[in-house]
């Protein structure tokens, strides 16, 4: 299954690791492809979310040009990086920043989903002349007790599954579950989705990635207690959110305030759930009208 399908993972982390281990030799930044220019003009770097891959910021992995330079983030346990050392928000905004202050002269563009979305938020204030920087914060992850909320609601969600379906297969309940990730909150309630969701039954059967291995808790512990640094709260960057209003995650009043705390736009999704860059296949132009500076029809346009 292509990983851009994949499930956040939130859900299966209670508590973060305690100690942190030995971060990895070099960062898990990846050109999309190599041998570009050296001073490039445009930087984009992709930052997925829990469980997911740079695949699913498609048509963002082909604005390779000579003079644009894309690189992806690749989390714990994907893409064959290693489950060990957990994610640290911290070092890896650090990492995405290191990156952008080599090139002082490039524009940077961060585009963040879920997990993602928190990590560009932090790498923004820490890059230099941060005015020079966009960030597109997609289902992004909230502040303290955002996350913990979510891995609460969650479970309270896949026990329902779990005791609807008579079952404890983990692959069936996050099958189900995963509904609820993609038309959001009360689909059930609506005919229209109920419709969807059974369409939807075919195309996910053995395609959703369920968490295990440790790999769900690797990816989403920084998490559970991030609130937005000084740096980032203090930042110059353009960060504008895209988010769904029936998002069951990241609740839409949260991402309000996260907005507000940050001077920010935020995009309202209407009827989308958590999974909207899946849901929502023209979201991916909104990003790119955003970033490429063109107004459109209004800042959400």
């Amino acid at each position: 299954m292509r990983s851009g399908w994949a499930a956040p993972a939130l859900i299966a982390v209670l508590l973060s690791s305690c100690g942190k281990p030995d971060a990895p030799a070099s960062p898990p930044l990846y050109q999309v492809e190599a041998g570009r220019s050296a001073r490039p003009e445009t930087i984009t770097v992709l930052l997925p979310g829990a469980l997911t891959t740079a695949d699913i910021f498609r048509p963002a992995q082909d604005w390779v040009t000579p003079d644009h330079l894309v690189v992806e983030y690749r989390l714990p346990g994907m893409q064959g990086e290693p489950v060990l050392p957990p994610l640290d928000l911290d070092r890896s905004a650090g990492w995405v920043a290191d990156l952008a202050n080599r090139y002082p002269d490039a524009e940077i563009q961060l585009i963040g989903y879920s997990t993602g979305a928190a990590i560009a938020i932090e790498a923004a204030g820490r890059i230099e002349h941060s005015e020079r920087v966009k960030v597109a914060a997609i289902s992004s992850a909230t502040p303290f007790p955002g996350a913990v909320l979510a891995a609460i609601r969650g479970g309270l969600d896949v026990a329902g599954i779990a005791i609807r379906i008579g079952s404890l297969d983990r692959q069936r309940i996050w099958e189900d579950y995963y509904k609820t990730l993609y038309l959001g909150k009360g689909w059930r309630r609506s005919a229209a989705k109920r419709e969807q969701a059974e369409r939807l039954e075919d195309i996910l059967k053995g395609r959703v990635v369920a968490p295990g291995g440790g790999v769900g808790k690797a990816q989403s512990g920084s998490l559970l207690f991030w609130s937005p640094s000084d740096a980032a709260l203090s930042s110059r960057a353009e960060i504008r959110f895209y988010h769904g209003d029936l998002d069951p995650v990241f609740p839409l009043p949260t991402a309000r305030r996260l907005a507000s705390r940050l001077h920010s736009t935020i995009c309202i999704l209407p009827g989308q759930g958590h999974l909207v860059l899946q849901s929502d296949p023209e979201l991916m132009e909104r990003i790119a009208t955003f970033l490429g500076g063109n107004g459109g029809n209004g800042p959400c346009g």
